[in-house]
């Protein structure tokens, strides 16, 4: 249903709307409001919640299609191993680049992926004995979303943590070696 949406924006802005024009007009008529009323409120609630969603749609649209087509990933990355007050227990948003070996990592601000600072090249990558395991709510504090997994590898910078979708693990599997997922 989810991909349905994403694919037409429109029709699941209609659908949201009709479904909370029934929930909002069945509420007005339960509270005893006269059926011209609770008509007009749930027209006016439904177009407000329909129309947002339609243009909430198209103003963020999502960036994981647009990064999928050339072949990039959104990732977190942390160094746990780093010195306190640097990003040792914080995650860093960006978008990652896999090749044979190496992942190249541009950080982003925002859900809409806005690149700020210096690329780094996390070469010499190397899966490590951990398993990989759900991010959990600290990390979901910043921002990590619970259906990341995260994945601790070795590289030429020494340990680092990867937070990302099971589809990118793979794909950072298949391109820079095995992490076991």
């Amino acid at each position: 249903m989810r991909k349905w949406g994403e694919l037409h924006p429109a029709l699941r802005a209609v659908l949201v709307g009709v479904v909370a024009w029934a929930v909002i007009l069945a509420i007005g008529l339960i509270v005893g409001a006269s059926l011209e009323d609770a008509i007009a409120n749930a027209v006016f609630y439904a177009l407000m919640i329909g129309g947002g969603l339609f243009f909430l749609t198209k103003r963020f649209p999502t960036s994981t299609a647009t990064l999928d087509d050339q072949d990039k990933s959104v990732m977190f990355l942390r160094f746990p191993h780093s010195p306190p007050g640097s990003l040792s227990s914080s995650w860093q948003r960006g978008i990652a680049s896999p090749g044979p070996g190496r992942i190249d990592f541009q950080p982003a601000l925002y859900e809409q992926l806005v690149p700020s600072g210096r690329s780094k090249a996390l070469t010499g990558l190397r899966a490590t004995d951990s398993p990989p395991r759900k991010a959990n709510h600290h990390d979901h504090q910043q921002d990590v979303p619970l259906d990341f997994l995260v994945v601790v590898m070795e590289s030429d910078g020494g340990v680092i943590e990867i937070a990302a979708s099971p589809a990118t693990l793979r794909k950072i599997q298949q391109d820079v070696g095995s992490t076991s997922s």
